[in-house]
């Protein structure tokens, strides 16, 4: 029989994974129409945290449904798999960071952090080992909030750093978000049970912050109408009338050689053309050249 908390909770898991899944259709909707790398990367954190609720889900449907053989084989499939998905967090967390205020991905980050996951994993295998041991539950607990508001500290000395204004404006709401639930948070370490309530919450919290943000970003795409790039228009660039042919070009989407074929000039030619172009709109690819044409 399930138990009123027990229902509580997955009905709060459940709303956590609907707000989660929202997030992560917009999400993949603006890399498609935007085609920013840092997009990419958060798809792919936002998986990793929406797959940590489906398997925290599962792992008490396990243990209310199923009897007690299969639930504890189940149940250590399933917190293996957590581990492993915690572990991966605790390195890309990291590095998503670094990332997002342009510091270099060194090699004390990786050492540093691979041994930290590496240490995650080993205190999750001793609590498989050791059933009901809170002490090694808390560690866990510690070393992952440890590692994210390590991250959130980095972000907060480096966020005028952060050049893209939509980054930036995430950043500071999630900062917000973080700073607000990091009572609830540290009372997970002292209090256990309350760990099946603070996960949810913080998830749900988290992907309401960017739902926000993608509803205002989509709302505004009917007011924006984008102007055909002009010679004028890139005046600023100092670009030629040459490299302006070209530019025209590759916003129609043909290939350097198709652009040598059209303008009857060679295909070096054109790489010649296109590496000025970039140098001086300051990008390092035909997306953000693209992104540069359509901001104009």
């Amino acid at each position: 029989m399930m138990e009123v908390g027990q229902g509580l909770t997955i009905l709060l898991y459940m709303f956590a994974f609907a707000t989660g899944c929202m997030t992560l259709v917009l999400s993949v909707v603006f890399h498609m129409r935007e085609s920013y790398e840092w997009t990419k990367f958060f798809i792919v954190f936002h998986s990793s945290l929406l797959l940590v609720i489906v398997l925290q889900v599962l792992n008490i449907f396990v243990d209310v449904f199923l009897g007690n053989t299969v639930a504890q084989v189940l149940g250590y499939v399933i917190r293996g798999l957590l581990a492993a998905n915690v572990s991966f967090l605790m390195v890309f967390i990291p590095y998503f960071t670094t990332w997002v205020i342009a510091s270099p991905w060194r090699l004390v980050h990786k050492l540093v952090f691979f041994t930290v996951a590496c240490g995650y994993v080993a205190l999750s295998v001793l609590d498989m080992i050791f059933v009901n041991i809170t002490v090694l539950e808390s560690w866990m607990v510690v070393t992952f909030l440890a590692m994210l508001f390590f991250c959130i500290f980095l972000i907060v000395i480096n966020l005028k750093t952060i050049n893209q204004p939509d980054v930036r404006i995430v950043c500071k709401a999630i900062i917000i978000l973080s700073f607000a639930m990091m009572p609830s948070l540290v009372s997970t370490i002292i209090y256990p049970k309350l760990r099946s309530v603070g996960y949810p919450l913080y998830f749900m919290a988290f992907s309401i912050i960017i739902l926000v943000y993608l509803f205002v970003y989509f709302r505004r795409i009917p007011n924006r109408t984008p102007k055909e790039p002009t010679l004028e228009l890139l005046s600023k660039y100092h670009i030629t009338e040459r490299e302006f042919s070209v530019v025209q070009l590759i916003k129609v989407g043909l290939t350097n050689k198709e652009i040598a074929e059209r303008l009857d000039i060679s295909v070096n030619t054109v790489n010649n053309h296109v590496a000025n172009i970039y140098a001086k709109a300051q990008v390092r690819s035909r997306i953000d050249l693209l992104n540069v044409l359509n901001g104009l």
